[in-house]
């Protein structure tokens, strides 16, 4: 391998791949450490970046984020696999409660917790030993809880599942805070 400046110490990791670069190549050791005019500018930038991005992630990560409550909620009229909540990329939704109401006698749910990537998916409750009669409201929060909270990253998703022996007409929340976005 030939350096083009002997005293560019950036050049041998910036232009070759790490596995060409050899020890001989070094000429010297001591001296300087940053030979390049814009070398401590360049330092200067890529610190603050990494501040800047640890005043925003850092704070929160792990830990719930202030303010990005919300709830989620929706309709579901007919026999169907419904994808509840969707986060989008990068983000991880924690969903705190969840409850249904059925406005129809004759709805059956299940609960899954599903993969985008591979349409596969994993019963977290199943509640089609009973139609619910109309009025009656779900909540998983007091039935099932042993899943939630329950955190959904990007890649996965809540989908509710209607079976009826009649028609369908439940009405679905979800109570959700943001872990990360």
């Amino acid at each position: 391998m030939q350096m083009s400046n002997v005293d560019d110490l950036l050049e041998p990791l910036r232009y070759n791949n790490l596995s060409n670069f050899l020890l001989t190549d070094v000429r010297a050791i001591g001296g300087s450490v940053f030979v390049e005019d814009d070398s401590l500018e360049h330092l200067r930038i890529l610190d603050l970046v990494v501040k800047g991005y640890q005043s925003i992630h850092v704070p929160t990560f792990g830990h719930v984020i202030p303010n990005t409550q919300s709830i989620e909620s929706g309709n579901i009229s007919s026999v169907t696999n419904t994808k509840f909540i969707q986060p989008t990329n990068g983000e991880v939704i924690e969903v705190q409660a969840l409850d249904m109401l059925s406005n129809a006698s004759g709805t059956a749910i299940r609960v899954y917790l599903g993969d985008a990537n591979t349409g596969g998916k994993v019963l977290l409750y199943d509640g089609t030993s009973g139609a619910l009669p109309s009025g009656t409201t779900v909540s998983l929060n007091s039935i099932v809880p042993v899943f939630l909270p329950l955190k959904i990253a990007f890649g996965q998703e809540l989908i509710l599942e209607t079976l009826s022996s009649g028609s369908v007409d439940l009405d679905v929340q979800a109570m959700t805070i943001k872990r990360q976005q």
